[in-house]
């Protein structure tokens, strides 16, 4: 995502950071399928490794009852692919993501530094060594 964010700033603020009126937060909508279909590559990467993997995950009581039940209500969204605690997992990581991809492509953190690369290659490897998986090659 970020390989193609990056260099297409005009289409990835159309498609991620701009406000979307209603008709374009209805699931049929080309705009909110877009959207999806990045969300998904995290999330489809996550089921798999969950699936042949488990990572570790919260433990489900220790978090607020709202969030409790909004992450409930994804995994029933996802068919139970990923249980609530696994779905905290693949919030938190994309939100950590996506954000900082946002504060790359729409230039939010150049007083810090021009090339977020760096930054960005190690927020993968913490997420990676999170989900215990291995970095070194």
């Amino acid at each position: 995502m970020r390989t193609w964010a990056v260099p297409h700033p005009a289409e990835f603020e159309w498609i991620f950071a701009s406000p979307m009126s209603g008709a374009q937060h209805q699931p049929g909508s080309a705009r909110f399928q877009a959207g999806l279909r990045f969300a998904y590559v995290l999330l489809d990467m996550l089921i798999e490794l969950w699936n042949t993997q488990p990572f570790p995950v919260p433990d489900l009581d220790e978090l607020p009852a709202s969030l409790r039940e909004q992450l409930r209500a994804y995994s029933r969204l996802v068919d139970g692919r990923l249980p609530p605690e696994a779905v905290y997992v693949y919030v938190t990581s994309w939100t950590t993501l996506y954000g900082l991809l946002c504060l790359e492509v729409l230039h939010q953190m150049d007083f810090v530094r021009a090339d977020m690369g760096p930054l960005f290659e190690q927020c993968l490897d913490e997420l990676a060594e999170a989900l215990g998986l291995s970095t070194e090659s």
